[in-house]
């Protein structure tokens, strides 16, 4: 119970949703993308929560050059959707 109070603690928090909704509408997504999203520190912030309650994922490919991003979970798309 505690851990649903916190899901619902952080989907109440500025950025949140949209973040949800922006991984849940293209599939994936990189930080920058996501920018519009909250101020660095926010943006920061909120997907250390989301990852923390496994609602988005970070992967992160180191072949001939970076590539990092952020993809939603099952669960993090059945909030979305209700």
């Amino acid at each position: 119970m505690q851990v649903e109070n916190e899901i619902l603690k952080i989907l109440g928090k500025k950025g949140t949703i949209s973040i949800l909704e922006f991984l849940s509408q293209y599939g994936k997504g990189q930080y920058m993308q996501m920018r519009q999203f909250g101020a660095t520190h926010t943006l920061n912030d909120r997907t250390r929560e989301l990852l923390k309650y496994g609602l988005i994922e970070h992967h992160l490919e180191r072949e001939r050059t970076r590539k990092e991003w952020y993809e939603i979970t099952e669960k993090g798309k059945k909030l979305v959707s209700g």
